[in-house]
């Protein structure tokens, strides 16, 4: 499916360039907040309580606006985008002995996203969604576990692993947003994204992200200055 998506997304730009519509290649940049949300019945199935706290990332992008020839209000808005999303977690859970655990780390991603939008523009005001395919490039989680060791003491583990050995390399979801042009060229917008397909994976690492005892989906929110180039006919 993602393979199909980055397809579809290289060809809508190479149709809408033989096409000779209206265009506008774009610059974006901003803010962005990652969530995981996680699959109702499994939460309750398992005996681990997360707690997350996201942490400001950041993500900046490059698009090409083509107006569709049916309609001077719609356009089509294929897009590049790098973004670095970040949340620390605290999660407890209990071993197989029944001694409780409880882990701090922080876990930084890094995305290189595709968002294929339709743009809907009235007057100033933006609205559009989409599909969006994203390639998780790097990141890590580092932190420590902390558990009974004695009467007494704790011990503590390290959390250093990266990325790509507990989380996905693909995910596939739905972008919604809205936007207010401003005067020379420039814009606001905020997105919403909700991944589709689940991101968390189980593989083994020396001291390895905790497992949440579910199924998460990725969740981001992004706000954004952007920038249109004069349109080319």
């Amino acid at each position: 499916m993602i393979t199909r998506f980055f397809w579809l997304a290289t060809s809508s730009v190479l149709l809408a360039g033989a096409a000779q519509a209206q265009a506008q290649a774009g610059l974006r940049a901003g803010g962005s907040l990652l969530a995981f949300n996680d699959a109702f019945a499994e939460h309750f199935a398992t005996t681990a309580s997360v707690q997350t706290r996201a942490r400001l990332g950041y993500q900046v992008g490059v698009f090409y606006q083509v107006q569709l020839p049916e309609s001077p209000y719609m356009s089509l808005v294929p897009e590049v985008q790098f973004s670095r999303e970040q949340q620390a977690v605290t999660l407890t859970d209990v071993d197989a002995g029944g001694r409780l655990l409880t882990s701090d780390y922080r876990l930084r991603l890094d995305y290189l996203s595709v968002p294929l939008l339709l743009r809907v523009t009235l007057g100033p005001v933006q609205l559009e969604a989409g599909p969006q395919g994203s390639v998780l490039l790097g990141g890590r989680g580092e932190g420590t576990t902390v558990g009974p060791g004695g009467p007494v003491s704790s011990y503590y583990q390290p959390i250093d692993q990266p990325a790509t050995g507990r989380y996905r390399r693909f995910d596939f979801g739905l972008t919604l947003g809205v936007g207010a042009k401003l005067p020379s060229g420039l814009g606001l917008s905020v997105r919403a994204y909700q991944g589709a397909t689940q991101v968390n994976d189980g593989g083994y690492a020396a001291f390895p992200i905790p497992y949440s005892g579910s199924d998460e989906y990725r969740r981001t929110l992004q706000a954004s200055l952007t920038y249109q180039l004069p349109a080319r006919r």
